[in-house]
């Protein structure tokens, strides 16, 4: 027997869906995203690429989230492409908070940023990636809310195959992934043809960038626009080196000598009432041990260091055991996911795997053990209307002891179906647990004819 919750049988919930669905990329992406701060309206006098503008008063800005091709017809064209919707236009910059101990800069001293369309109160970032002009690019920190509205709209220009998505078929990022390695975002060089400003008035000289196409560094364009000081350099961290002797401050938060206080990357502190607790069991996990540490590139333009200036670091325990993984999987912290980083996905499954296990001082007696499946459905909703550009989604109980969720859209396909998956696993700290929790056992994402089942078991 299937379950299903489709238009002729819910037909208020049903409703609500389709126009959702049918509304969610039509609206103004500004009526959606709350982040950061807003600093100024102002125009854009320059467009250097396809995710590097310039602003009237000659502030140099790379758009949050998005990866321009960095030469060739493509980046030509998405350049060409940005000036017919930019030039001469009033626009509204706002800062991601998240960038504050960066002093709002990225490694090139290019100032990081959304920018709004005025009157329409579209989000640039949003737009260009929506007409296939570029890449999403999440080595930058975003928010959960604005990350997943600019993965939809790579998502549309994917699916009609527009701009750079009429030959590629991934991003950079995401063959550097494939292949095991980094990807590391290109030198940011102004182009050789210097491009005739809106208002007659800018020159490159004026903007602070020379004409040799020489990268351009951080002191170049001026202090910080939040007045945050520069961080010390980050020392080098010998491999094969450890350290003993290390007081535990918290379970996030490690003193290390000569190192000093170093933060856990993907560790989220707990200052709640069981803020101690998970500090003793830390202490039982670090004491008496000398561990190794390393760093993770993603965190190389904010010099290692989190918004205190602690090092960020990976913590590695004698018999080669992640300290920053088994911390969360032994239910002592909840993950960061804020960001991407090397061992995320790891964690938030050992997260999902303590949370629902009840483990430790911060999952123990945490969630219920059974949840209503209503609220496991108002989660996939809301990512559906995410991901989808129309309605036509159903959603299905399946199995002989109805133990198998079954996710139904015709715009399913094997990429799209892993990214739902992910996207569930990190919505609202983890909807994963929920679903174990209700008595799933998998899930499964098919088009609606079910030629293809993509299975996710739990």
């Amino acid at each position: 027997m299937v379950k299903r919750w489709i238009s002729g049988r819910f037909p208020c919930v049903a409703a609500s869906l389709g126009l959702l669905i049918a509304g969610w990329l039509s609206l103004p992406v500004a009526a959606q995203v709350a982040t950061g701060t807003s600093t100024k309206i102002t125009t854009i006098k320059q467009v250097l690429t396809g995710d590097t503008v310039v602003l009237q008063d000659g502030t140099i800005v790379r758009l949050i989230g998005i990866l321009a091709p960095p030469s060739g017809p493509a980046a030509e064209q998405a350049r060409e492409r940005v000036r017919q919707l930019v030039l001469g236009k009033s626009v509204e910059v706002w800062l991601e908070n998240q960038n504050l101990d960066l002093g709002h800069r990225d490694k090139y001293g290019r100032q990081l940023s959304y920018i709004y369309l005025l009157p329409s109160r579209k989000l640039l970032n949003a737009e260009i990636l929506r007409d296939g002009d570029a890449y999403y690019f999440s080595q930058h920190f975003i928010d959960v809310r604005t990350k997943n509205i600019l993965l939809a709209a790579e998502y549309q220009a994917r699916k009609a195959r527009l701009g750079v998505w009429a030959q590629a078929t991934e991003s950079p990022e995401a063959i550097a992934k494939r292949e095991g390695r980094v990807y590391e975002e290109p030198a940011f060089m102004p182009p050789e043809k210097e491009e005739a400003p809106a208002d007659g008035g800018y020159s490159e000289a004026a903007s602070g960038m020379a004409t040799t196409g020489r990268e351009i560094s951080g002191s170049a364009l001026g202090p910080s626009v939040s007045g945050v000081p520069t961080a010390p350099l980050a020392p080098e961290l010998d491999p094969k080196a450890t350290y003993s002797d290390i007081r535990v401050e918290s379970c996030a938060v490690l003193d290390v000598p000569t190192l000093g206080l170093v933060s856990l990357i993907g560790v989220q502190n707990s200052t709640a009432k069981a803020g101690e607790a998970a500090r003793l069991e830390t202490v039982k996990l670090v004491q008496g041990k000398r561990l190794r540490f390393e760093y993770d590139p993603v965190n190389a333009a904010r010099g290692h260091r989190d918004r205190e200036g602690r090092l960020l670091v990976y913590a590695f325990l004698p018999d080669g055991a992640l300290l920053n993984l088994q911390i969360v999987a032994r239910g002592i912290a909840d993950v960061d996911i804020d960001y991407d980083y090397k061992y995320k996905m790891e964690m938030v499954t050992a997260r999902d795997n303590a949370r629902i296990r009840e483990l430790g001082p911060r999952w123990r007696s945490d969630i219920p053990r059974t949840v209503s499946l209503d609220r496991v459905r108002a989660s996939l909703v809301r990512l559906m209307n995410e991901q989808f550009g129309r309605a036509g989604a159903r959603i299905e109980l399946v199995g002989d002891a109805q133990d198998i969720l079954r996710i139904m859209h015709d715009s399913i396909d094997e990429p799209t179906a892993g990214q739902l998956y992910r996207a569930l696993s990190i919505s609202e700290g983890g909807n994963l647990p929920l679903l174990r929790s209700s008595g799933i056992r998998e899930i499964q994402f098919t088009d609606t004819r079910a030629t293809k089942i993509f299975r996710f078991p739990l």
